[in-house]
């Protein structure tokens, strides 16, 4: 045997030089960080068979492993996919960190296709928020796919432009625009229905 002792608490082996300056705690324990470690291995348990049994979440992994790692990218996706892509960014930038996000980071590329998507989907509280969000940013000009003449129409648009209420309202999900899209995806085939 090693020497070590039982943690009183979870039972994780110490030393026994840890256990006498922290009253027998691990030092997890002992700062609290315990509960933490084992709610994220939970989180990732269930990450993980959402991984093995969401084709929803294989549909995305899919999506992101031939844009980022096949030759023609974003490209070769068909257009149904592509929707679906530029939709599921849009949604993933926006909650991370608003339109501003959205539209500074390499996502705002996406713009027109997230555009026309809202619009194939019927979600018009997105497609109407998403509209005012570029209408801020850039005014009647086109979003650029570019990203660094993106960013120079942003830097000209001062002050920055007030999209905080636009996050907030997108929040609010009124679309319900998660189910949409599980929902387009069923019905263009890009998932089997189950």
């Amino acid at each position: 045997m090693s020497g070590k002792i039982p943690c009183i608490k979870c039972g994780a082996l110490l030393l026994p030089s840890t256990a006498e300056r922290t009253g027998g705690l691990c030092m997890p324990c002992k700062n609290g960080s315990r509960e933490n470690v084992e709610h994220g291995r939970e989180y990732y348990k269930k990450q993980a068979e959402l991984d093995r049994t969401c084709p929803y979440r294989a549909l995305w992994k899919e999506l992101i492993n031939k844009v980022y790692h096949t030759e023609g990218g974003f490209n070769v996706l068909s257009e149904d996919e592509q929707l679906y892509f530029a939709l599921n960014v849009l949604a993933g930038e926006v909650y991370n960190g608003g339109f501003d996000q959205f539209f500074n980071n390499s996502s705002g590329a996406y713009y027109r296709k997230a555009e026309l998507g809202l619009v194939r989907l019927g979600a018009t509280h997105s497609l109407k928020l998403l509209r005012q969000a570029k209408e801020r940013c850039f005014g009647p000009n086109s979003v650029p796919q570019d990203q660094e003449k993106r960013w120079e129409l942003l830097r000209k648009n001062s002050p920055e432009p007030e999209l905080s209420s636009l996050d907030a309202l997108f929040y609010k999900d009124l679309d319900q625009l998660g189910q949409k899209l599980k929902n387009f995806a069923t019905e263009v085939g890009l998932v089997k229905n189950s």
